[in-house]
């Protein structure tokens, strides 16, 4: 056993363990932050993923003692308060996740790439985003909630030193109105609908067949 000291989310931590052991065990186990994933134990899925100075790194396969005296963010330290990061809130604006396993890991990817490419295109954020699995299949939504981020994100930095404009719906109670979905999500949206429609309308067709078939009713 050895004393680790360890730099996560702005706060100073001494944590006893084997040299050995990997960041993420000390992350959920030692620590009690469990937003980061055990996936698949190789680096190779990103649920696990975290931030190593501000790049993205896998915790499953990083010891701990290597990255002693670095900076390490985990999702739990990214809002600000009660204020979500731009790329959590547009993760949540676009829907982008099902079961949400592997959220955390995509989000921090997904800030990784913007601190070094803060416009990337739609290829990209493919290329970039590779690594991290999504089981759910919601890569469509999830490239979208980036393309979001980035542009909240780049206005952000534009207006630096400016009052925020308020929506002119909202002005006279004095709330600004959050950015909706861009059109590109809104059109994901609408195709996921319309997909979830469909299938309910063939169950619904198969239950009649169903039906039919074993004369229920008669």
């Amino acid at each position: 056993m050895a004393s680790i000291r360890l730099s996560i989310n702005q706060r100073e931590y001494k944590v006893e363990a084997d040299p050995q052991t990997s960041l993420l065990t000390v992350l959920r186990e030692h620590l009690d932050l469990t937003g980061s994933k055990y996936g698949c134990g190789e680096g190779m899925c990103g649920a696990c993923t975290v931030l190593v100075d501000g790049k993205a790194q896998r915790s499953c396969i990083t010891r701990a003692a290597s990255v002693a005296g670095r900076q390490i963010t985990t999702i739990e330290g990214l809002a600000q308060g009660e204020r979500l990061h731009p790329v959590q809130q547009a993760f949540l604006d676009v829907g982008a996740m099902q079961c949400a396993y592997c959220t955390s890991g995509m989000i921090m990817s997904a800030v990784s790439l913007l601190k070094r490419n803060p416009s990337p295109s739609e290829s990209e954020i493919v290329d970039a985003m590779e690594g991290n699995v999504c089981r759910c299949g919601t890569y469509p939504r999830i490239v979208s909630a980036i393309q979001q981020a980035a542009g909240v994100m780049r206005a952000s930095r534009n207006n630096e030193g400016r009052p925020a404009p308020i929506a002119p719906q909202t002005a006279r109670r004095g709330v600004v109105a959050p950015p909706g979905p861009s059109t590109r999500a809104k059109a994901a949206l609408a195709q996921d609908d319309n997909a979830f429609v469909a299938a309910q309308q063939t169950l619904a067709q198969d239950d009649k067949i169903l039906i039919a078939e074993k004369g229920v009713g008669r």
